[in-house]
């Protein structure tokens, strides 16, 4: 930013949101993202229906969602929001859990895998559900415990997942049933409003010309995460179709 800003270059930050201090140090600086308490916050709602609605997930029968949180990277900070959004949105809503265990799967799909390897050894069957911070760390995670005879064919053997991104590769998981569902970031969305800011800072016209969404107080565009499930699978789909048109 200090370098863009002593040569008096427009940013337009993605994907990862610096500091409120640092974007409010140079006019000529935005960002483009989502607000990632609110993926946190939809994941555990998600949850807490899915457990109310299949008394299956409840393996042991005690009214308490046993579960364990896939976290990326420590530090970043939408694993860090979205961790915390989904134990204090069960904590606000008076639901039942005993969270297991954290660990950080740094968003890698490799990384996970290992990780519910141990969960698994650890705590087998105790795991109820598994809410991940990324669809990449969860595909690492249902991977690994199919070869524990999870989210197969085998009808005694239950546990749910969730991710967030809803990434393409999910959503024949999200349609057979194999996973409860995702919280989909819109990236033609977000693509959109980072394009549109920048050809309008190019071509000398207000930065927000065209664009919907009110910006915050630290100059952000937040895209609105949706929950995807089986209901509205094809919300998510639409959205791939036309981001890639």
């Amino acid at each position: 930013i200090s370098k863009a800003k002593a040569a008096d270059i427009p940013l337009i930050f993605f994907n990862r949101s610096p500091s409120a201090e640092d974007m409010n140090s140079y006019d000529k600086c935005w960002y483009v993202g989502t607000t990632p308490e609110d993926s946190g916050r939809m994941q555990a709602e998600m949850a807490m229906e899915a457990f109310k609605a299949n008394p299956a997930y409840d393996k042991n029968g005690d009214g308490v969602l046993q579960y364990v949180i896939l976290k990326g990277t420590l530090g970043h900070p939408d694993a860090e929001a979205r961790t915390k959004a989904n134990q204090d949105t069960f904590a606000a809503a008076g639901f039942k859990t005993e969270l297991l265990d954290v660990q950080p799967g740094d968003f890698k799909t490799q990384t996970a895998k290992d990780v519910t390897d141990v969960w698994m050894g650890k705590f087998g069957d105790k795991v109820e559900m598994i809410l991940s911070n990324n669809d990449a760390m969860l595909l690492g995670a249902i991977e690994a415990a199919k070869s524990e005879g999870y989210f197969g064919s085998d009808a005694g053997k239950v546990m749910g997942a969730i991710g967030i991104n809803a990434l393409p590769e999910v959503l024949p998981l999200i349609e057979d049933g194999t996973i409860i569902g995702s919280i989909l970031s819109d990236a033609y969305s977000e693509g959109w409003n980072i394009y549109t800011m920048a050809y309008n800072v190019a071509t000398g016209k207000d930065v927000y010309t065209g664009i919907s969404i009110q910006p915050d107080e630290m100059k952000a565009i937040r895209v609105p995460y949706i929950p995807i499930s089986k209901d509205n699978l094809q919300v998510a789909k639409d959205m791939y179709e036309k981001a890639l048109k």
